[in-house]
């Protein structure tokens, strides 16, 4: 994963090291299916590609939450992109999250 510099950011950051910008892309699988997880100036995006992955993402939902508690902290916004439908999960989650996994919207 690659770092980009945003070099007309007025915000310097610690000291004088440039402002760094989250950025790059991982492809993988889960369940059988393709998984993608993308990070740009805009937050982290993971992608799905069917429905019965995401259902399935659910059972996992207790073990993320160290992880998006820390995400949290740090404030990057995370999406979750299920069968081409995307819904925020930080800073404050989107309706389906709360409905069907309200133990990461609660986290």
């Amino acid at each position: 994963m690659g770092s980009a510099r945003d070099d007309e950011d007025p915000h310097s950051g610690h000291r004088h090291v440039p402002k760094l910008i989250l950025a790059g892309r991982l492809t993988g699988t889960f369940d059988g299916r393709p998984v993608v997880i993308s990070a740009d100036d805009a937050g982290l995006v993971l992608d799905v590609s069917t429905l019965y992955s995401g259902w399935r993402l659910r059972k996992y939902s207790n073990a993320a939450l160290p992880l998006l508690k820390g995400l949290n902290a740090v404030q990057i916004p995370l999406t979750i992109r299920v069968a081409g439908v995307s819904v925020p999960l930080l800073p404050k989650s989107g309706l389906l999250v709360r409905l069907f996994a309200p133990s990461l919207a609660s986290g």
